[in-house]
């Protein structure tokens, strides 16, 4: 590796008692030194007293609230500034990652764009169904990726989506684009952040060849709830590549899906749910506006 650098490796945790060996254990056996950042968002099980006993070297950061994802993660990512870090890793409590990983996307690093592995299930059997779905199938460059695959080359693919599970971000992109969006509080917090990449002309590549284990395949899929529905309607009010008339269109056809969804499950409770999210919606609309412009503009917004 040509150049020096500095990760951190920012883990937000609730609760993580049955992967916090595999993950942390996954940083500590990098060929890249890692310093390693533990956000706890009150855990009610022995996860903190855990890291403090087992992983002395772990900066633990625990919270006094549940932040959510997005917010505990600028606690992390606002430490990890303040003291040098040239990158910054997102993983997931319930994820981990191969010990040569980090220098495998470094090897594409530009300083300008978001990397991300292939993400595969826990058990390292099958490509995560979502990541597939979103980032590889998705991708500008699918056809390229089957090609080379084939052949055995290995090389990084330009995509629109992937989950924040494994991010590398460099420390330019965090001065310019700024944390995760306190509007979001646990769901969606990613699809904002790319949005804004995307604005603001940066690039998001998976690298082939290199891994993540997202231990979430016997997950079952959650039913909508007021909160979810109301964070995928704010979502599509902040997302500053299109017009506020293209948003409110956007708005339109999620809350149609919501009601097919709803008549086809015969969940007829979701239909409330969509319309006290949307009266919520109207009461905070001044200040999802405000944020909306602050979007469009440059800096590390909610890291100083």
């Amino acid at each position: 590796m040509g150049k020096e650098v500095n990760i951190y490796a920012i883990l937000v945790s609730y609760n993580a008692m049955q992967w916090v060996d595999r993950c942390l254990g996954s940083l500590l056996q990098s060929t890249v030194p890692i310093s390693i950042i533990v956000v706890d968002n009150k855990s009610t099980d022995s996860t903190v007293t855990y890291i403090q006993e087992e992983y002395k070297n772990v900066i633990l950061l625990p919270q006094e609230e549940n932040l959510g994802f997005g917010q505990a993660n600028n606690v992390g990512i606002r430490y990890a500034m303040q003291h040098g870090c040239t990158h910054i890793l997102l993983l997931n409590q319930d994820a981990w990652i191969d010990s040569d990983m980090v220098e495998k996307l470094l090897a594409y690093d530009d300083e300008h764009s978001l990397l991300s592995p292939i993400h595969l299930t826990g058990d390292g059997k099958k490509i995560d169904h979502n990541f597939y779905c979103n980032a590889i199938l998705h991708s500008k460059e699918f056809n390229r990726y089957k090609t080379e695959q084939a052949l055995g080359i290995h090389s990084k693919y330009a995509t629109d989506k992937i989950n924040a599970a494994c991010w590398l971000l460099p420390r330019k992109i965090l001065e310019e684009i700024g944390g995760f969006n306190p509007l979001f509080f646990h769901y969606a917090e990613d699809d904002d952040y790319l949005q804004r990449l995307h604005y603001h002309g940066k690039k998001v590549y998976f690298v082939s060849g290199t891994f993540c284990y997202h231990d979430r395949e016997f997950v079952r899929p959650k039913d909508p709830s007021k909160q979810s529905i109301y964070q995928h309607l704010v979502l599509r009010t902040v997302d500053i590549n299109h017009s506020l008339f293209l948003c409110s269109l956007f708005r339109w056809r999620y809350s149609i899906a919501v009601w097919h969804n709803a008549l086809i499950k015969h969940r007829l409770r979701d239909i409330c749910l969509l319309y006290q999210a949307k009266r919520n919606l109207c009461k905070n609309y001044k200040v999802i506006k405000e944020n909306r412009l602050l979007l469009t503009s440059i800096g590390a917004h909610w890291l100083t």
